[in-house]
């Protein structure tokens, strides 16, 4: 029969922290969940003002069409922007993308601001656990600081634990709300250490340093990366100049230019090219469409290592091509 003033720590075998779940798992905590329903909420009104705007773009070109022609000329700070109903699809995809990059942008920030913190938390927790406080009692006397948007996420995490929860699934709830790759490894470190025993300070003391190692080798290599969206910004400025070049002083000069004469065939003229502008520069729009897009999500991807981070890259890279084809070529 077990006693009464059994250990709440949950046993060697018991529920560890996986740290094999992808960024996007699911948290079955009640604060948890709370959390994970304001940020669907949050997510799914993004998408809803997204669709708000293309629908706003989507009508506004089909009244200028309406009313002015297949394609209406639109007056914008003093210059004029020829128009079609394709070009108005795609400034609506444009702008349809910004409040869901606006949503990532906080969660960037929210997510580089939890792994900041986290180093000071455990040489706090290190620090505390040096009058011989047990590793639970070491974890509240930290969460008395301020860690930014990690305070909140400690606060809940000493809430489970004293409603009698084991440590172990405490951390994995903590990591699972907090959602990033550091605090996963974090949470497992930290469970280990408490199976394992010993001196909290040298174990915390440990922890910290090899957070602060993987944190100093993700700064290098964002470093490192950084000189290469310049570049990717550089290249797309070339192609756009060179596209913008090419059918202001080429192809312009074809389309202009009828081939053929009188005598051609009995006495009859014709035109032997034809070169429809329209069509071309549609094509040109649309490929360095697709290219700002990519390079803007790669160079996201190069950056911080997540996808979606490249959607404000893609959305600069989109208007300035969109602009420079509506308004200049």
């Amino acid at each position: 029969m077990s006693s009464p003033n059994q250990p709440q720590s949950a046993p060697a075998s018991g529920p560890a922290v996986d740290t094999r779940q992808g960024r996007g798992s699911k948290d079955k905590s009640g604060g948890g969940a709370i959390s994970g329903a304001l940020k669907k909420i949050t997510s799914k009104l993004a998408w809803v003002m997204a669709g708000i705007i293309f629908a706003g773009i989507f009508f506004w070109g089909v009244a200028e069409i309406a009313l002015n022609g297949p394609e209406p000329s639109v007056p914008f700070a003093g210059l004029t922007g020829h128009f079609s109903f394709d070009r108005f699809l795609l400034l609506g995809g444009i702008l349809c993308l910004i409040p869901p990059t606006i949503v990532y942008l906080f969660e960037s920030k929210k997510r580089d601001a939890i792994d900041n913190n986290i180093p000071h938390l455990i040489r706090d927790i290190a620090d505390a656990g040096r009058s011989g406080m047990t590793l639970t009692r070491a974890i509240e006397i930290s969460a008395e600081r301020d860690y930014g948007p990690l305070t909140k996420e400690i606060k809940k995490l000493i809430a489970k634990i004293s409603f009698r929860v084991p440590l172990e699934r405490a951390l994995q709830f903590f990591a699972d709300r907090t959602g990033t790759m550091l605090s996963r490894r974090t949470a497992m470190l930290v469970s280990e250490a408490n199976k394992s025993g010993g001196d909290i300070q040298e174990s915390m003391e440990s922890i910290a340093k090899h957070i602060q190692e993987i944190q100093y080798l993700e700064r290098k290599r964002r470093a490192t990366l950084r000189p290469f969206i310049g570049v990717m910004y550089i290249s797309f400025a070339v192609f756009l100049v060179t596209v913008y070049l090419l059918i202001s002083s080429f192809f312009k000069q074809l389309a202009n230019t009828t081939f053929g004469g009188s005598s051609a065939v009995g006495g009859v003229g014709f035109s032997f090219i034809s070169l429809p502008l329209p069509k071309i520069t549609a094509v040109f729009l649309y490929m360095a469409m697709i290219e700002a897009l990519f390079a803007g999500l790669v160079g996201g991807k190069m950056a911080t290592g997540y996808l979606k981070d490249g959607l404000k890259h893609a959305i600069l890279l989109m208007l300035i091509c969109f602009i420079t084809f509506v308004f200049f070529v």
